[in-house]
């Protein structure tokens, strides 16, 4: 698989009140009060921290960093540290949209549990929800490898779906709930296409590749040979060019990427 110079690996894949109404007192046995209707009651808009959940098939939040922070093991600021968290994207730059697998409520303090860049694969960490703007999303990629499929979905609805080339046994795509990391630009004549979408996503069978990490992406099949519905990659995604391109106009950073078996 070749490597574009910026891909360290990119194995390249390489994703809420309705009025109640209440009687009035009544005034005299022979005659009632019309009954009067309650403030409605009040929910959570859907852009509140109140309202975060973990993904889902219909939807999901992000959470892009507005502060350094640190991100740690678990909800507190005496908590050990798992990693420094800047605003720019390690890698690739540009906004660092993380995804956000859970919440918690610390001393009146909203801590989010967030999918933290690099490996190891899977890695997560809580960072305060202070130091990240949050926005819903409803746009999912789920890879399939028993199927060796990707699909892709809005609101639990499915879009596009097509077969695809996984990691061979040797090293195999790696299993988790991930999400896309940034849009990367292939130097000219690539033979994964012009454009690849990097995945917070590693190779657990391998420590380097090329002479960086073994990060993992969706990029183009098209010139690379292995059938579609093979399993002959070193843990990328390889789907036909055409799916890809609508993929980088569907998928922006943060898009939840489950890979299942």
């Amino acid at each position: 698989m070749s490597v574009p110079r910026a891909i360290s690996l990119v194995l390249i894949a390489a994703v809420l009140a309705g009025a109640s109404l209440v009687p009035a007192a009544v005034a005299a046995p022979a005659a009632k009060a019309a009954p009067s209707a309650s403030a409605p009651a009040k929910r959570p808009p859907a852009d509140r921290p109140s309202a975060l959940h973990a993904p889902t098939a219909r939807g999901a939040w992000t959470a892009t960093v507005v502060e350094t922070v640190v991100a740690r093991v678990q909800p507190g600021e005496r908590a050990k540290a798992v990693r420094t968290l800047d605003t720019r994207a390690p890698f690739w730059g540009g906004p660092n949209v993380l995804l956000v697998l859970g919440s918690r409520m610390v001393a009146d303090e909203r801590w989010l549990d967030v999918l933290v860049k690099g490996m190891p694969a899977g890695s997560h960490g809580w960072i305060p929800a202070r130091a990240a703007q949050l926005a819903r999303t409803d746009r999912r990629i789920v890879v399939d490898l028993s199927e060796r499929t990707l699909t892709f979905s809005r609101a639990g609805r499915r879009v596009l779906s097509t077969s695809v080339v996984v990691g061979a046994p040797e090293t195999p795509t790696p299993l988790g709930q991930f999400a896309v990391d940034a849009i990367a630009k292939e130097p000219p004549g690539s033979l994964l296409g012009p454009r690849v979408l990097a995945l917070v996503a590693y190779s657990r069978a391998l420590a380097r590749y090329q002479g960086g990490i073994p990060q993992a992406a969706i990029h183009a099949a098209d010139q690379l040979g292995d059938p579609l519905g093979t399993a002959a990659s070193h843990g990328c995604v390889r789907a036909p060019q055409t799916v890809v391109n609508r993929l980088l106009t569907l998928a922006p950073r943060g898009t939840p990427v489950l890979i299942q078996r």
